[in-house]
């Protein structure tokens, strides 16, 4: 009888995310322990712009550049929220901003933006997001490929039923 072995994963990248933005997911070294990464693949993804081989049924990532991002999207907010909506019945679902959240977000009405977008209604409409979609919003300011690294590594944990029989 064998025993089960956490598996190498292998990155998959949106094929829509702009050249130059995003996250590259390089293979790690064999002293890592594991999970370890195999590296990344390009893909188009449904929804989202980052998941897993053999986990796209469970886990997405959308990655947001910052809020001047998310106003944007709020401008567009049917078709962001479609996008939601497909990733309604993923069971691990983030939503990764690469800036910091501060007190200044809920009084910001960028001009340069559709319709003047109070600071707070942003805010507001983001934790109905994830209230009615169950996606996690998570501000990782800098720290947004380690960040995705570790939700990586930990859903691989998690889900043993997807482990490998050595």
């Amino acid at each position: 009888m064998g025993r089960l072995v956490l598996p190498s994963y292998t990155v998959i990248r949106d094929t829509r995310e702009k050249e130059g933005h995003g996250w590259e997911f390089k293979k790690h070294k064999e002293e890592k322990r594991p999970p370890r990464c195999n590296g990344m693949i390009e893909q188009t993804l449904e929804t989202g712009d980052y998941t897993l081989v053999g986990y796209e049924d469970l886990l997405i990532i959308e990655r947001k550049a910052d809020y001047c991002e998310l106003w944007v999207n709020y401008g567009k907010r049917q078709l962001f929220e479609e996008e939601m909506e497909r990733m309604k019945n993923i069971k691990y679902k983030y939503i990764l901003i690469e800036s910091h959240l501060t007190k200044d977000h809920f009084s910001l009405s960028p001009p340069q933006f559709q319709r003047n977008v109070p600071g707070k209604a942003l805010i507001n409409w983001l934790v109905s997001l994830s209230a009615e979609y169950g996606v996690h919003i998570v501000p990782v300011g800098e720290c947004g490929k380690p960040y995705a690294q570790y939700i990586f590594e930990s859903i691989i944990r998690m889900e043993k039923d997807r482990w490998v029989i050595l």
